[in-house]
């Protein structure tokens, strides 16, 4: 058994060593247009920490939000001093746009947790025709801040009517390009951001389309593609499982990805083996077809929350929202709810498991540690050094040598005599009682 996976192992780092290598400049997702996605992630000592950001390839784009992200990580790392006995948290994550084969914009979405809760959103917008960063004033003249104001005021009275009638409303919405220098240009619309302390005590954002300023606008708007709607019904393959014969649940978390997600289901497919993948809500829309495919071919998808805070750092109104939004999102691909979930880090209290509502919390028996290693033969030998009927795996889409392990793990799990299934039939069949809520 040993020979034959060291020799399937050679084999695949020569072969599979391209996905490795191979860098995917652009992106085709509903908030990730452009950019490779970069990950970092670091959960030891007393700190948690994961950051998502864009390569884009573009000097001047890359040098600033590397500078960002690395002004970031040092402001955390020196006033990491909390006094709770949850970790202290840096969590950042992007979306990206390109508009009319020219414009790249980009938003950061910085979350930090020390000793309170600060939230930022950085954007950057740069003119490909140009070669240059461009600011509001680039594109739209003087007279169009009056309507902007005038909008900006209209939009939020309407929203939050009695939080309006403050100086910080006033003061911030008035015609100065200043309020308005937050923002990025999705092919239908600007959208403006407004930080927390500014118009109110939250973060907001107002959606503006083109052509209610289409008279002081600098630049032609590209028609604004047909949404087309997702299939209503999806259906997945009838499986045969034997009751008595050993199973495990391969899961993977923080996806979907393109590149490596889409490598471990061509190898679960061509086992006929199943898993479950726990999807972040920011990104379910972002990979339909992705999502899809996982329905369709067997496999589980699972609620990861939408943007991976720790949620027992959170009020039990903002764990609903995270648990909520998620569902509805994966819900508006696959027209099916999630029944299971897996909170970031696997950081569970009693306002998580209240929040759960009936769904199972689900976390592992094995913990690969893929994140800390990026090594698939470490990931491997971890697996079957440690395995038993009834675990659940745990590893995250988001790396090569996850997807070069996976791919290995999938027939040499098999040839063991383990079956592969989702967490759901794990359950179903009682090999497993870990997710169920006590």
């Amino acid at each position: 058994m040993k020979t034959k996976i060291w020799t399937i192992l050679f084999l695949l780092c020569v072969c599979f060593g391209c996905l490795a290598k191979e860098v995917i400049p652009f992106n085709t997702s509903a908030h990730h247009e452009y950019g490779e996605s970069v990950n970092e992630q670091n959960y030891e000592n007393d700190r948690l920490i994961k950051i998502i950001y864009p390569k884009t390839n573009v000097e001047c784009l890359d040098d600033a939000i590397q500078t960002y992200i690395e002004q970031t990580k040092r402001s955390f790392m020196e006033n990491n001093t909390s006094n709770t006995e949850d970790k202290a948290e840096l969590n950042v994550d992007y979306q990206s746009y390109i508009k009319d084969n020219r414009y790249i914009s980009i938003k950061l979405d910085t979350y930090m947790r020390i000793l309170d809760e600060k939230q930022q959103v950085k954007t950057w917008v740069y003119d490909q025709t140009n070669d240059t960063m461009v600011q509001l004033h680039d594109l739209l003249d003087e007279d169009a801040l009056d309507d902007v104001s005038e909008i900006t005021k209209a939009y939020f009275k309407k929203q939050y009517p009695e939080e309006c009638d403050t100086q910080n409303f006033a003061i911030f919405t008035a015609p100065a390009y200043d309020n308005f220098e937050t923002f990025v240009l999705r092919k239908d619309a600007f959208v403006f951001y407004f930080a927390a302390g500014t118009l109110f005590d939250r973060g907001v954002y107002m959606e503006l389309p083109y052509e209610q300023l289409q008279d002081h606008i600098r630049m032609e708007p590209e028609q604004v593609t047909a949404f087309v709607p997702y299939a209503d019904v999806l259906n997945e393959p009838v499986k045969q499982i034997d009751p008595n014969k050993p199973m495990v649940a391969l899961t993977f978390d923080d996806g979907p990805t393109k590149k490596y997600t889409t490598a471990i289901l061509d190898a679960l497919k061509e086992h006929q083996a199943s898993a479950t993948f726990f999807v972040l809500g920011s990104r379910a829309k972002d990979f339909p077809e992705i999502l899809q495919r996982m329905v369709l071919e067997g496999n589980e998808v699972g609620n990861h929350t939408f943007s991976h805070k720790q949620l027992t750092t959170l009020s039990k109104e903002n764990i609903e929202e995270e648990i909520t939004a998620t569902q509805e999102s994966i819900h508006d691909v696959i027209n099916r709810y999630p029944t299971i979930i897996r909170p970031p880090y696997g950081s569970k209290n009693d306002n998580v498991l209240s929040c759960a509502q009936g769904k199972k919390i689900v976390t592992w028996t094995i913990d690969t540690e893929d994140w800390r290693h990026k090594d698939a033969k470490k990931i491997v030998e971890n697996v079957i050094k440690n395995v038993k009927d009834g675990d659940i795996i745990l590893m995250h889409d988001l790396y090569p040598s996850t997807a070069e392990a996976a791919i290995i793990l999938i027939p040499t799990l098999q040839d063991m005599g383990f079956q592969l299934v989702t967490i759901s039939e794990l359950y179903d069949y009682g090999k497993n009682d870990a997710g169920k809520i006590m």
